[in-house]
């Protein structure tokens, strides 16, 4: 029963996200110092899913890192698996080599140190995390932790790995393959941070338990999403690699992705407002899409005709 009502708690959130989002911008209104830094202090119990294959869930056992890695990465990740002493992420989730697994948010780089153009790069990271969490829950496993920590800071990255741990204990899966929205709206841009809205669909996906049965219909055909990225600095090895990676999510459900205009204009509202007060927010406006990204490039490498010339991923490519 416990499972159970982990499971349900989790589909609640699915897109692991907070609730509405507050009607004056809350936390996403400020930007500069006091950017929060993740804590090692997690309260995770680590479970090792050493159990037969055959079984709903990971059986409990300590976890025991025996590496430098493992113990950085228990800090973070809720379930504990032998391979997390060694497993490097590009080639568990097939993401780009820079990123660590492991991130925490930079307040002291800006986004224009980004490589990459900002907008594009914020585009490619919305996509990156939409298609690796998606990925994870639906073929869950332990080492699914790390794809969503490459794609995650905090709060986001725990959210999301706390529905990932409910689908492990109770042996679920998403029936739909992993996903990612087509386009992504850059809305506003500050020193460390960017805000970007998109749709997914389908909204809310069903999910099937370890025999089979259904546990969840989809509740919305579309869900519409609004992403606060940060700057954020690699903690896996001495080298500074810098990205932008997804810290909070705030969702809606729709009926349909065009009710995505709306959703951005009152977004795009907001970052209006925050500038005009004086805070360190430019609005952008800018919509990027799958095609803008990728160009007439073949599959495995970098676009040749994209709008950006510098983004070296092609989100079609992912499988």
């Amino acid at each position: 029963m416990v499972g159970a009502l982990a499971l349900v708690a989790a589909l609640a959130a699915a897109s692991c996200s907070a609730g509405p989002a507050p009607a004056d911008g809350g936390a996403l209104a400020d930007d500069g110092p006091g950017v929060p830094e993740d804590s090692a202090a997690t309260g995770f119990a680590f479970v090792d899913p050493g159990g037969d294959a055959g079984t709903a869930g990971p059986t409990p056992a300590v976890g025991d890192p025996r590496t430098p890695l493992g113990e950085l990465r228990a800090a973070h990740l809720p379930v504990w698996d032998r391979e997390l002493d060694w497993a490097f992420p590009p080639e568990v989730c097939g993401s780009a080599w820079e990123l660590d697994a492991v991130a925490s948010p930079d307040g002291r780089t800006t986004s224009s140190f980004l490589l990459d153009p900002v907008p594009a790069t914020a585009a490619l990271a919305v996509m990156r995390y939409e298609h690796l969490f998606s990925a994870a829950l639906a073929a869950p496993s332990a080492l699914a932790q790390l794809c969503v920590a490459v794609a995650a800071v905090e709060p986001a990255r725990s959210e999301s790995l706390a529905v990932l741990a409910s689908y492990l204990e109770t042996g679920s899966r998403r029936a739909e393959p992993a996903r990612h929205p087509d386009e992504v709206t850059v809305l506003a841009v500050a020193p460390t941070s960017v805000l970007a809205a998109a749709c997914v669909e389908p909204g809310y996906p069903t999910v099937v338990t370890a025999g089979g049965e259904v546990r969840s219909e989809p509740r919305a055909p579309a869900r519409l999403q609004a992403y606060l990225l940060r700057v954020a600095r690699g903690l896996e090895d001495d080298v500074a690699d810098v990205s932008l990676r997804v810290s909070t999510v705030y969702h809606r459900p729709a009926e349909s992705c065009e009710e995505l205009a709306a959703w951005t204009g009152e977004w795009r509202g907001r970052a209006e407002q925050w500038a005009a007060e004086g805070r360190l927010w430019e609005p952008v406006g800018l919509t990027i899409t799958v095609g803008d990204l990728c160009g007439d490039s073949s599959p495995g490498t970098a676009p040749e005709n994209a709008l950006e010339r510098n983004v070296l991923e092609c989100p079609s490519d992912w499988s």
